[in-house]
């Protein structure tokens, strides 16, 4: 359900951006600097959100920062629901902006922490797959069926249905058991040694994996305690080289990730193919919804696909083949802009790509986004740590959402050729930076990060070894 929060308002809002009554009654316009503002006025909720939710999930649990953001997403649909005036529905943006990276936050990371360790990858990869496309299509279908009616309730009504999951967060949320490593930072170590046994050790006080996540969870607290990684002492993420690669690497996932033209198509598509021609509402929003459709089921069959090909694999050729993408998509556009209306066939391929893009990306990026940084972030700087991405990325977004729009009014296609630059850009610094998490324990992560070359060092295969008077050994290959 935070997932679902979060993927219906990235579909919502473009899908509500094409119908005809809402631009009545508000008359922001389909882009331009007014558009930009009403967008991302929900980014500057995120920033704002990000920076309290680490505090929050340290100080009251991952539990409360889930609480607390849904309760934010109610109070933010309310507003915009039953908004007759701009600065109210401005206002409601802001406060489902303001919950929605703490929903965001800290469900991955009580993934992170709950989930079974052979489980991590397949669980982080369907839970953001899952979450957003299921969000992502209940919008976009929703405000395909609400666009046939004449009158405000095609575009209130969507925002009625957006305050559905958070109400079932908000009824649920209590009932989950809290995080094993949240609890045992509280001194509740009892509680935190019979939910690991519970759920990891099949009810046995024995198990050798319980009595082993136990030993991890002391160790890194010990190392908190130690750098005094209490509230709002943010210096962890950057203090030490390993944090900082750590933080290098959340940056290339989470805001680099924004400039690479996914959130053009997610804000504007119906903006995008009215500029090839298709000007009726009821269309875009058709494609729209189809758009949502095919990057679910790609998304779904690419979250199996984590733990078998590997995160590195999966960033560096979903970077590379939406850039292919990216290309035509330029030309047609172009075509378009020079002359007026393109061909038919023209006009199908242009689709065709669009929904290409969302067929790669899907299912390369999409289970990796929520996962990757909630993975390769150790214990002690985990929640400050998804704080900050959310805080950095909320920037990021607002300044692309605000720009995107703004470009589109003034320089048209030419706002693709800036999106085509940046993936190749991204591509190369990807290539040296990406660290393959795939198989590793915790205690293997931490020397890949502490390694000088740690791409290198992460590439490297371990095996098992037995032979006659060596005995059982572990060999890396060099």
């Amino acid at each position: 359900m935070n997932g679902v929060m979060n993927g219906y308002d990235g579909s919502v809002m473009s899908a509500i951006n094409a119908m005809v009554p809402f631009q009545d009654r508000f008359k922001i316009g389909k882009t331009g600097e007014l558009n930009g503002a009403v967008f991302s006025i929900y980014t500057v909720g995120n920033i704002f959100g990000s920076f309290i939710c680490g505090y929050v999930m340290d100080r009251w649990g991952r539990r409360a920062s889930m609480f607390g953001g849904a309760s934010c997403i109610i109070t933010g649909s309310i507003l915009q629901a039953s908004s007759f005036h701009l600065p109210q529905f401005i206002l409601g943006r802001f406060i489902v902006g303001l919950g929605t990276p703490m929903c965001s936050t800290a469900a991955p990371t009580f993934l992170v922490e709950m989930a079974f360790p052979t489980w991590r990858g397949l669980a982080g990869g369907l839970y953001n797959v899952l979450g957003w496309y299921i969000g992502a299509n209940i919008a976009a279908w929703g405000c395909y069926g609400t666009n046939t009616l004449t009158n405000d309730w095609a575009w209130r009504t969507p925002y009625i249905v957006q305050a559905c999951p958070a109400t079932i967060v908000v009824s649920v949320v209590w009932f989950l058991p809290e995080s094993p490593r949240w609890l045992w930072s509280q001194n509740k170590k009892e509680k935190s040694i019979a939910i690991l046994t519970k759920y990891h050790g099949n009810k046995n006080p024995d198990s050798a994996l319980v009595a082993l996540e136990i030993q991890e969870i002391k160790e890194s607290l010990d190392v908190e305690a130690e750098l005094k990684n209490r509230n709002w002492n943010y210096k962890v993420l950057v203090n030490t080289r390993p944090a900082r690669y750590r933080m290098w690497l959340v940056m290339l996932v989470s805001v680099f990730a924004q400039f690479i033209g996914g959130a053009v198509i997610s804000y504007y598509l119906p903006v995008m193919v009215d500029g090839i021609g298709i000007h009726d509402s009821s269309r875009q929003l058709l494609l729209n919804g189809l758009n949502t459709v095919i990057s679910f089921v790609s998304g779904i069959f690419g979250s199996f696909f984590v733990d078998k090909v590997g995160r590195r694999p999966l960033f560096l050729w979903g970077t590379f083949l939406t850039g292919l993408v990216y290309i035509p998509i330029t030309v047609l556009a172009a075509r378009a802009d020079q002359s007026g209306d393109i061909p038919t066939g023209q006009g199908y391929a242009f689709i065709a790509m669009i929904f290409s893009y969302g067929i790669f990306w899907s299912f390369c990026w999409t289970p990796l986004q929520a996962l990757y940084p909630a993975e390769i972030l150790n214990n002690e700087i985990r929640a400050k740590g998804m704080a900050a991405k959310g805080l950095i990325s909320g920037i990021a977004s607002f300044i692309n959402t605000f720009g995107t729009s703004v470009s589109l009014k003034r320089i048209g296609w030419k706002t693709y050729i800036i999106f085509l630059v940046l993936h190749f850009v991204h591509l190369g610094l990807m290539y040296l930076a990406v660290v393959e998490s795939k198989q590793r324990t915790l205690e293997e992560l931490e020397e890949i990060f502490k390694d000088p070359k740690p791409v290198k060092r992460s590439l490297q295969k371990t095996a098992i070894v037995v032979g006659r008077g060596v005995g059982v050994k572990v060999e890396e290959d060099a």
